[in-house]
């Protein structure tokens, strides 16, 4: 399984990746630190799961998930943001994002985020 983490903060990025291992030690995992560097790795990189932020220099989240989903319509992209904001969840869930997770991020977020990735499959 090959996640793509997009986050614009090496902190999140890193801790993400060190609790996703925990219970997916089989993963490989790709990170891009803005919007546009993650756009070009999903391109390059044609990930299974997308962890995306969405305040991030360069291109916005919501920016890089409607790019995403013109190139396809199914890639599971998942959110994790410190934006609490109801209608950012509401135009990203309608954007076809899987689910909105509320950063900060924690061991039972990380389990949530692996048993949204398995019903996802």
């Amino acid at each position: 399984m090959k996640i793509l983490v997009i986050d614009d903060s090496q902190v999140y990025r890193s801790q993400m990746i060190r609790l996703l291992r925990e219970l997916l030690p089989d993963a490989e995992f790709i990170t891009a630190g803005d919007g546009i560097e993650g756009y070009y790795s999903y391109l390059r990189e044609k990930p299974d799961y997308i962890l995306l932020d969405l305040l991030m220099p360069g291109m916005t989240g919501q920016e890089v998930l409607q790019k995403i989903r013109e190139e396809d319509p199914y890639q599971p992209v998942i959110i994790l943001t410190a934006d609490v904001q109801r209608f950012v969840r509401e135009e990203v869930l309608a954007l076809g994002a899987l689910a909105v997770l509320q950063k900060p991020i924690n061991r039972e977020k990380i389990a949530e985020v692996v048993q949204i990735m398995k019903g996802a499959i």
